[in-house]
């Protein structure tokens, strides 16, 4: 029951003050979509329509409240109103037995990529943006940190799984985890406060802790190449290669049994481990149905279709540079649990290079924004676009690990790079007076640029 009053208490608090600011609305949406608070109550409030409320208020709110309105389509913004459209036409040409679930995950596709578009429209300030940084934060870092604790206290029995919403897997929430960090860096670069700083630096700390208590093999390989990238990007190398070179035999030192033993695991994945013998039965399966329908694909979650799975299973035995045992007839369908994959069996081969054009234009135009930002000195802003780059990278080698194609985080990232490239970059540029390109002679105070303004 306190739960659900606590529930209500939050939409009433974030429906006013969605009304009044926009971007707060925002925020609360990207909350409630990686949290779904909904899901942790028992009561009335279990049935309460959080995310739907939340966002016709922010989008009233951007039509009659928000006196800024100005956004243009970038390459990015094109590619990923191409990929919303993409998996329209192969929803609708989808080959699933269960065509009414297909048009189910479009729906909640949709949803995202309505997200994503709001995300450029109300997003066109610092303050914004670090609102929006800190309601990620306080969505999935904070319940990693919470359930790292358990971890501790249990001696490292305590299991970490997600607890609602599209990272309940394990898996899923170690990716998630890992796009986080850099996020609370970033955090840690721009806060004044002694305090916060302290507590946010012991939440990086906790959510290292928590991708170790998932037993996710794949979230720790990613944590192993976000720490690396991390140490190639920072201007400490040798102080972080000492804490390094002590921390991380002591922590193999008295490291769970079980958990060692999962990950000695990896290097015999191939051969001796059912799940990853499972997700190779599932790539060729997704890359079978590519082949059959090479631009429109099987449709959404074409893979774990019954029917398309018994179909495709014998002709997997010899497919491919792998070689895998016969899939067993009574074996239940399996995730791609990989991007990569998932996209290509649900969407062909033409829908899976728009999705690549989304990642690399992301990654392209977030080096874009971090080099005017170094040559305007913003240093907000340059270390906002390095962690981005950590956490976009993070998901492009942890997603060959998991089925999150369809992320809401991704999906907000994305579009903070491209509101950060449209409001505050492109915009800037363009009001740079005739005679301060004809001089050149501008003062480097002038420069600095006021983005809280």
């Amino acid at each position: 029951m306190l739960r659900d009053m606590l529930l209500v208490g939050f939409l009433f608090f974030a429906v006013f003050y969605s009304f009044k600011r926009p971007y707060l609305g925002l925020a609360a949406w990207v909350w409630i979509a990686l949290t779904a608070p909904a899901k942790w109550a028992f009561g009335f409030s279990s049935s309460f329509r959080l995310n739907l409320t939340i966002v016709i208020i922010t989008a009233l709110a951007y039509l009659f409240v928000q006196k800024y309105k100005s956004w243009k389509m970038d390459n990015l913004s094109f590619w990923v109103l191409m990929f919303a459209i993409w998996t329209l036409i192969s929803t609708a040409t989808n080959q699933s037995s269960f065509s009414y679930y297909v048009w189910e995950y479009w729906n909640q596709f949709i949803k995202v990529i309505l997200l994503f578009f709001f995300v450029t429209l109300t997003i066109y300030k610092r303050l914004h943006i670090d609102t929006l940084v800190w309601a990620i934060v306080l969505a999935i870092s904070s319940y990693a940190a919470m359930e790292a604790v358990k971890f501790g206290l249990s001696g490292g029995s305590h299991r970490i799984i997600g607890k609602a919403g599209i990272i309940f897997d394990r898996n899923d929430l170690a990716v998630a985890i890992n796009m986080c960090i850099p996020l609370i860096l970033y955090l840690i670069s721009v806060t004044k406060h002694f305090l916060l700083k302290r507590g946010l630096k012991i939440l990086v700390l906790m959510n290292v802790i928590a991708i170790i208590g998932t037993y996710s093999r794949g979230g720790f390989i990613g944590l192993m190449i976000l720490a690396a990238a991390f140490w190639w990007t920072s201007d400490r190398k040798m102080l972080y290669g000492v804490a390094a070179a002590i921390i991380i035999p002591l922590f193999f030192a008295f490291a769970p049994g079980e958990w060692k033993e999962r990950q000695n695991t990896v290097s015999s994945a191939a051969q001796e481990d059912g799940s990853f013998i499972g997700r190779l039965w599932a790539w060729k399966i997704s890359t079978l149905i590519a082949l059959d329908y090479p631009l429109t694909g099987g449709g959404f979650h074409a893979v774990k279709d019954p029917i398309l799975w018994r179909y495709y299973a014998p002709m997997t035995n010899y497919f491919g540079p792998i070689e895998t045992p016969a899939i067993p007839k009574d074996l239940k369908p399996k995730a791609a649990h990989n991007i990569y994959m998932q996209v290509l069996g649900d969407h062909g081969f033409a829908g899976l290079f728009i999705f690549l054009m989304i990642l690399l234009g992301t990654l392209r135009l977030n080096f874009k924004n971090r080099r005017w930002a170094k040559q305007n000195e913003q240093a907000w802003l340059v270390s906002l676009c390095s962690m981005l780059n950590l956490s976009l990278v993070g998901y492009c080698i942890t997603g060959g690990n998991v089925s999150l194609a369809y992320f809401d985080l991704f999906y907000t990232i994305v579009g903070l790079v491209s509101a950060i490239s449209i409001h505050i970059v492109r915009s800037k540029v363009k009001a740079k007076s005739p005679a301060q390109h004809a001089s050149g002679t501008v003062n480097s105070q002038s420069n600095k640029v006021n983005l809280y303004g």
